[in-house]
């Protein structure tokens, strides 16, 4: 029987586990949806959530581990281990923030490296005896990957952004040298599985565990987007728009860097893939455990296009690209008492798909156009949301499965495994593609005028903005 690869992505929402083939095929995945508690999540949530998946897929032939996290959730571990302090929702570390900010004008400091580090400032701060007790900061994933392995490590995009951290970090902010993980390329072995991983996950002790990489990273590779002129879009907790290319365009914003020497360019539509999950919250509750993309389309597609005058602004956390402001906020407009549910469900595709457009649109200007265009997250699962953004970017979308962030984790663990050359190699041999959606006439010139009347209440909403 052949080794199986076995993947953690860790999203904003959820946690995944999934189980691939050397060659890509994927053989199981199974989902958790986060337990919010009022100050944000439970790493050791996550970390039972990851054990319990694990074991419900009964895997006995297991190759390795790899992992696969969004970016900037802080983790503070003291030398045993144990959590301190877990990432929390709100910004009360926002003066730590501004000062590293201040600092950076000088040094390289990107954002994550900079969340995570003025969370710790916070602690020191707020709560110095906690600080005091602190050995380990971490991100979301390298949690995961300290439970596996014991390593203290990250990957380049999720935190430093290069090989190593500015040793003016350290010196000017009173850090301790090793509080902050080792950064290290996504396809290199981090370590390996515990015993007491080994027992608690049922996966043989010993085997190697790669460092993985950011979920926007490992969307890109994953969906086999990741070479100059790919672009993939992402629709999860955000809306994220990114194009790989090998130099940084004047101007272009920068996410982070693809290792070795490429760049990744794009725009987030915060908590724009959120927003159906978001409605549906409200309308059925949130225990309804199912993924809110692919199980509406029957409702939303029995709606016209233009959702019969009702417009949605997917703004629930503001707005950052291609603008930024701050006080945008969500909002319904054009509703009638003869609307009902399904007309919210398709103004909300809309919606979305109008706020990845504009941001779509000023990442081609600054990048070219795409090579190919790959949709990843929970809005690759529906063929309304295909079909709505190929017409409204006049592009083909293509789209892999469900399990595109864990299979960029196995991508990078397969390299890491000595089973392909480089992760490019890797993609062209693991990476399906199941579906491709071409742009329709009639469907983009309706797109266009929709657009036009969905950007016109965007703007009007300006005068009442927080």
């Amino acid at each position: 029987m052949s080794a199986t690869l076995v993947c953690i992505d860790l999203g904003t929402t959820r946690l995944k586990v999934a189980a691939f083939t050397p060659e890509g095929e994927l053989l199981q995945q199974v989902a958790t949806r986060h337990k919010e508690t009022p100050d944000g999540q439970d790493p050791m949530r996550w970390w039972r959530d990851a054990v319990a998946a694990i074991r419900s897929l009964q895997i006995n032939n297991a190759a390795g581990l790899s992992l696969s996290g969004r970016g900037g959730a802080g983790v503070f571990l003291d030398r045993d281990g144990d959590v301190l302090a877990g990432p929390w929702a709100d910004d009360r570390h926002a003066t730590e923030l501004r000062r590293l900010y201040a600092w950076r004008s000088e040094r390289f400091l990107p954002n994550y490296g900079a969340a995570l580090v003025a969370k710790y400032l916070w602690l020191r701060e707020h709560h110095a005896g906690l600080a005091r007790r602190c050995r380990y900061a971490l991100y979301g994933k390298d949690y995961l990957l300290f439970r596996l392995t014991g390593a203290h490590v990250t990957d380049w995009s999720s935190g430093p952004d290069g090989p190593c951290w500015d040793p003016h970090l350290f010196e000017d902010f009173g850090l301790e040298p090793d509080l902050l993980p080792r950064p290290a390329l996504p396809w290199e072995i981090a370590g390996n599985l515990t015993s007491t991983a080994a027992r608690e996950t049922g996966l043989p002790e010993g085997i190697p565990v790669a460092v993985g990489a950011h979920d926007g990273i490992c969307a890109n590779v994953g969906a086999g987007a990741g070479r100059p002129g790919d672009y993939a879009i992402t629709l999860g907790t955000n809306a994220v728009t990114r194009a790989v290319t090998s130099t940084v365009p004047p101007g272009a914003y920068r996410f982070y860097a693809l290792p070795p020497d490429r760049h990744v360019i794009g725009g987030n539509a915060l908590l724009g893939g959120r927003s159906l999950d978001w409605l549906l919250d409200i309308l059925d509750g949130p225990d309804r455990g199912a993924h809110a993309y692919g199980t509406t389309d029957a409702e939303a597609a029995a709606v016209a296009p233009g959702a019969d005058g009702a417009v949605f602004l997917p703004f629930l956390a503001g707005q950052v690209a291609p603008e930024v402001r701050h006080g945008a906020r969500g909002a319904f407009a054009g509703l009638r008492a003869e609307h009902g549910r399904d007309t919210l469900l398709r103004a909300v595709f809309e919606g979305t798909a109008f706020a990845v457009a504009d941001i779509f649109e000023q990442v081609r200007e600054w990048c070219g156009p795409p090579a190919s265009v790959r949709l990843t997250g929970g809005g690759a699962d529906s063929r309304l949301m295909r079909r709505f953004l190929a017409d409204v970017l006049n592009v083909t979308v293509e789209v892999s499965d469900s399990a595109v962030e864990a299979r960029g984790a196995a991508v990078f663990l397969a390299v890491a495994l000595g089973l392909y050359a480089d992760h490019d190699a890797a993609a062209d041999a693991m990476v399906p593609v199941t579906g491709r959606v071409a742009p329709e006439l009639e469907g983009v010139e309706t797109c266009r005028r929709l657009q036009a009347r969905w950007r016109a209440v965007r703007d009007a909403m300006r005068t009442v903005e927080a």
